[in-house]
């Protein structure tokens, strides 16, 4: 099998394995601080969290193509991300607790499913940002990752419950009074991972 990293061709002995799970194991520990981001088998696009392409036997496989990306290029992009949705998920809480108070519950339940999508996503997105073991935020009074984690899942909690009883003015108070300044926060954070000096 020919081995191709980044369009360079790679000594095939370097990367040994059973399976072309073990050999792109072994490419990545080679490459710390990178993450595969795209693999193409015989000039196939293959994804590479595909369990059955990485349960191949390497000699059923005439060429692999890696290509790797730097993981501060992942993280940086995925920082400019969340601080872009922030900017659109903060108003959101507004307006859907503006709908809540003013009896519109039809456009407010519609900006509230966006809102809990997107506090899904910026979940899924903080955890990709913060470096596994790092739980420590830049000046996010003495508040930790799990600490923050803990409190929106209290905020959720809340929400649920209040949608479920109905309580339009509970849930709009704690959608603008809670949730806003809770993501504000996160804004601050965010600014000051991006920019740390």
């Amino acid at each position: 099998m020919k081995v191709s990293i980044n369009g360079v061709q790679q000594e095939e002995s370097d990367y040994q394995g059973e399976t072309l799970g073990a050999i792109l194991d072994a490419l990545a520990q080679k490459s710390p601080g990178s993450y595969i981001r795209r693999i193409w088998l015989d000039d196939k696009e293959t994804a590479a969290d595909d369990r059955d392409a990485l349960q191949k036997n390497p000699s059923d496989i005439g060429v692999l193509e890696v290509e790797l990306a730097n993981l501060k290029d992942l993280v940086a992009t995925n920082l400019a991300n969340a601080l872009d949705y922030l900017k659109k998920l903060i108003p959101g809480f507004e307006k859907a607790a503006d709908f809540f108070r003013t009896g519109n519950e039809q456009e407010a339940n519609k900006y509230y499913l966006q809102v809990l999508d997107g506090v899904e996503w910026f979940s899924q997105v903080v955890n990709i940002i913060m470096r596994p073991g790092e739980s420590e935020l830049p000046d996010a009074d003495a508040e930790n990752l799990q600490k923050r984690q803990e409190k929106l899942t209290g905020l959720m909690n809340q929400m649920l419950e209040a949608n479920q009883n109905q309580d339009w003015v509970l849930l709009a108070d704690i959608l603008e009074y809670e949730m806003v300044p809770f993501y504000n926060d996160w804004e601050e954070i965010l600014t000051k991972l991006e920019n740390p000096h």
